[in-house]
């Protein structure tokens, strides 16, 4: 077959092809980023822009030292770490358009590489994390940068093998997991291309120096190795409430593993699995020797060591957010490329006035328009109200709806309900206050799912002048024995544990503004100790205020003891 393209018509289509795709990541991002900091991590972030210090959990660890650089450089010019935030985020999404484009046009046609672009662009996780003070899109963008540059290694490119090392160890600066999922692809790329072991010894010497351009002052600024093992064991100790491995109970590994089947089907889109079905459906008579013969294929060991690796983790042992899931999207959307490119030459259409690849057109568009209207629908999130609960405490089958009321809520109208809870919180705390942070202190007792919430975290961010408690006990902890508190004010916080706390009243306090659940016996003693006053907020959220100007006596509610 004749090349319908010459060298110049190529140069120019990478030119323009890229261009246009990173305009529509643009236009679909841009009227829907989030006015307010996210979630908790995405203020640790921006804490940290004014000060890293990871013990204060600025940001928390392992510190995401590369990220928190890129966006204190990103501050100066926007000066609002939330702009600045998502800025990186809309930033990093263009380069992995940019990158999956170009990937998979190398591995079978730019056909497939705009199909995997736009597959990327219109996915619901890449886009909602295009709208946000995250980190996550960063996991979408080195998933791809080290994949494709380990493919050019791969592809007997030997120059590659210092650039892929590089990229490989400098990522975790930004998230720590890409190197441990990515490392065992980088492996099988150096092995599959036969490369001389003074070169090999070259490359891991280059892992090594990006390795210590993060890691080293990671641990600097933590005050030691010492310390910094200590910080990433304690964090590690997440894994016990989510995995029987780790000593997590069979409810907690069946929410952690329903979490991320739910996620990763989502993730791939209900037109995506059409279509995978679609393929196999077609291959079901010849199905076991294709797939003999795709495992036999090198490149099928470089998507399978691709996607592997985190997907296990994923589902066995820890996953709290579909962000996590980015590391292994974008080799889904390459692999659902394939697919729509094979389709053609695979199956016979009985349709006369359509052919297969007017239909396959037909279903990209679908996939596009679906989940336009899947992400910017104005879903109503706040029909009732809903507390976080311990999960030790929900049986098998809370769980799972749990779940799945998570799994299919990531969308414009959650960053909308989390914009305007957070709003809303702020706004009638000052009125309540009278803007007067000495005559009010704020008590986080139970807070609003993460998706729609005002969280301890935010209350310190927002609210700086204000004494911010964030108490623990059995009810909303599920943790027998002591109770602890967590006390902010101006950016900073200490934490104190046990049998019984006391929460310090100033002469000047006047008034205890709650952020609780009504129907706990915390509330109830409140309730009857102090007397409580509810605001029915407009989005349906409650919030509750006491006056203790009169209070003289020390007054104990649960493990806390509120005195003057």
């Amino acid at each position: 077959m004749p090349n319908l393209f010459t060298r110049a018509q190529k140069f120019r289509l990478d030119f323009l092809i890229p261009l246009i795709l990173s305009l529509l990541v643009v236009v679909t991002r841009l009227p829907f980023t989030s006015k307010f900091l996210y979630e908790w991590d995405s203020v640790n972030y921006s804490l940290a822009f004014e000060n890293y210090n990871i013990l204060q959990q600025q940001p928390h660890p392992p510190g995401y030292l590369l990220y928190v650089a890129l966006g204190k450089a990103v501050n100066y010019l926007f000066n609002d770490p939330n702009i600045s935030m998502i800025f990186l985020s809309i930033l990093f999404s263009i380069l992995s358009v940019i990158l999956i484009y170009f990937m998979a046009k190398d591995i079978f046609s730019r056909k497939a590489g705009i199909i995997s672009a736009l597959l990327l662009i219109f996915n619901p996780f890449i886009w909602f994390y295009g709208e946000i003070a995250s980190i996550y899109i960063f996991e979408a963008f080195f998933s791809i940068l080290i994949a494709y540059s380990s493919y050019k290694l791969f592809k007997g490119n030997e120059k590659f093998i210092y650039i892929s090392a590089f990229v490989l160890g400098l990522s975790g600066g930004f998230r720590t997991d890409i190197i441990e999922f990515m490392l065992p692809l980088w492996i099988f790329c150096i092995w599959s291309a036969r490369i001389h072991y003074t070169k090999i010894v070259k490359g891991l010497l280059t892992f090594v120096i990006a390795l210590l351009l993060w890691l080293l002052p990671s641990v600097i600024l933590t005050g030691g190795l010492e310390s910094y093992i200590h910080i990433l064991r304690y964090t590690s100790e997440a894994a016990s409430y989510t995995s029987l491995i780790f000593g997590a109970s069979i409810s907690q590994q069946i929410l952690n593993t329903g979490v991320c089947i739910i996620w990763s089907l989502v993730g791939l889109t209900l037109i995506g699995i059409l279509i995978t079905a679609l393929f196999l459906t077609y291959h079901r008579k010849n199905l076991k020797s294709k797939v003999i013969y795709y495992l036999k294929m090198p490149l099928t060991i470089f998507f399978l060591l691709w996607i592997i690796p985190s997907f296990l983790f994923y589902l066995f042992i820890y996953i709290v957010k579909p962000g996590y899931l980015l590391t292994i999207l974008p080799a889904v959307m390459i692999i659902l490329s394939y697919i729509f490119i094979r389709i053609p030459s695979d199956i016979h259409f009985n349709f006369p006035k359509i052919s297969i690849k007017q239909f396959l057109g037909i279903i990209l568009l679908i996939y596009v328009i679906s989940n336009t209207i899947y992400f910017v629908y104005p879903y109503n999130l706040h029909n009732d109200q809903i507390w976080e609960t311990p999960t030790d405490k929900m049986e098998t089958n809370q769980e799972i709806w749990f779940g799945i009321d998570v799994g299919l809520l990531y969308d414009n109208a959650k960053i909308n309900a989390n914009d305007e809870n957070t709003q809303l919180h702020i706004e009638n705390i000052l009125n309540i206050s009278n803007s007067d942070p000495e005559s009010t202190i704020i008590v986080i007792r139970d807070i609003t799912r993460e998706d729609e919430g005002f969280n301890w975290r935010k209350a310190m961010y927002y609210l700086p002048g204000y004494d911010v408690y964030y108490l623990f006990d059995h009810e909303n902890s599920g943790i027998e024995g002591n109770v602890s508190v967590w006390h902010g004010k101006d950016h900073s916080y200490n934490i104190s544990k046990s049998s019984v706390e006391d929460i310090k009243l100033n002469s000047s306090t006047t008034k205890i503004i709650w952020v609780m659940s009504n129907e706990t016996s915390f509330y109830q003693g409140v309730k009857d100790n102090m007397g409580v006053i509810g605001i029915n907020l407009p989005n349906g959220m409650k919030l509750y205020y006491s006056y203790v100007g009169n209070q003289t006596s020390d007054i104990k509610i649960s493990g806390f003891v509120f005195q003057r």
